[in-house]
């Protein structure tokens, strides 16, 4: 493992950080300049991952193969500890039309592999910019959270909404730095959750579009 200093690059990467107050605001940011300035696709990696110094390569040898987006594998830092990714990914309206996520981790997720999700953190996330500029087309800037839902999962279910796939690598392990560096070594699925691997014939259903569309937010 290694820290974000020796991330080895490929091809023309260029690195960019935010120490903006609001993440969703850099996220934003970085958006608005790879869909501007034309790259083909952004890594997001939070300050307090551990990964290893390939992990952009290996996570864009799964975007060549035909994704839009891709997640590492890495965990929360508190107990229980839980993979951040997720099997369902959803949401409701509140009797006031509030929005309201619900949402099931992927507990049992399959090991060493590339799999679908609805949903994931975005501790170490590679993203096609052609999907957040359908997403900015649609919603407005891509990353604005809405209650109960944050910048990313709100991502991911805008993203869904218009058709995206999204994968989780869990071969491209990284560690959450805390009191410990929290990583797949400590973490025990729950016994009750434990079900058979995904199934690929039984697809994820479509998110319905059911969050506002920020760009009228906007513009009040």
């Amino acid at each position: 493992m290694m820290s974000m200093l020796r991330l080895r690059r490929i091809h023309d990467t260029h690195y960019s950080t935010s120490v903006a107050t609001l993440i969703y605001d850099s996220r934003n940011a970085f958006a608005a300049r790879a869909i501007t300035e034309d790259y083909d696709r952004v890594l997001f990696i939070d300050s307090d991952m551990v990964f290893d110094p390939d992990l952009l390569k290996r996570l864009s040898d799964d975007m060549d193969t035909g994704l839009d987006y891709v997640s590492g594998l890495f965990f929360n830092r508190k107990a229980p500890i839980k993979p951040m990714i997720y099997k369902t990914l959803n949401v409701s309206k509140a009797e006031d039309g509030t929005p309201m996520a619900v949402t099931e981790t992927y507990t049992d997720y399959p090991r060493d592999t590339l799999f679908e999700v609805q949903g994931s953190g975005f501790g170490a996330v590679l993203i096609r910019t052609d999907l957040m500029r359908k997403v900015w087309d649609k919603y407005g800037p891509p990353f604005m959270p809405v209650p109960t839902l944050g910048e990313d999962l709100a991502f991911c279910y805008r993203a869904r909404s218009l058709g995206a796939k999204l994968y989780c690598d869990s071969r491209v392990k990284l560690g959450h730095i805390g009191s410990v560096v929290f990583d797949e070594t400590l973490y025990t699925p729950p016994e009750e959750s434990r079900t058979d691997m995904y199934q690929p014939e039984q697809p994820f259903a479509k998110a319905e579009h059911a969050l506002p569309d920020m760009r009228k937010q906007r513009r009040k």
